[in-house]
């Protein structure tokens, strides 16, 4: 399943994750709301600058490259 994504599915994939994982953790402790907040803002900045950091995390890993 895993081996089928392409770059763009990946990206979504891992930002959906921590969204979740930061809505989670805001149940135990409303300081994690930041990391929402700050995974927001790369999101949207991403969107008008083309500059990602998980795309850049995953080339340097060697993973998901685009078909």
């Amino acid at each position: 399943m895993m081996d089928n994504l392409n770059m763009s599915d990946a990206v979504r994939l891992g930002y959906g994750a921590l969204i979740l994982l930061s809505s989670i953790l805001t149940m135990a402790s409303s300081g994690w709301i930041w990391l929402m907040v700050i995974v927001g803002a790369v999101i949207a900045q991403s969107a008008f600058t083309g500059f990602c950091p998980m795309t850049m995390l995953y080339n340097k890993l060697g993973m998901f490259s685009d078909k």
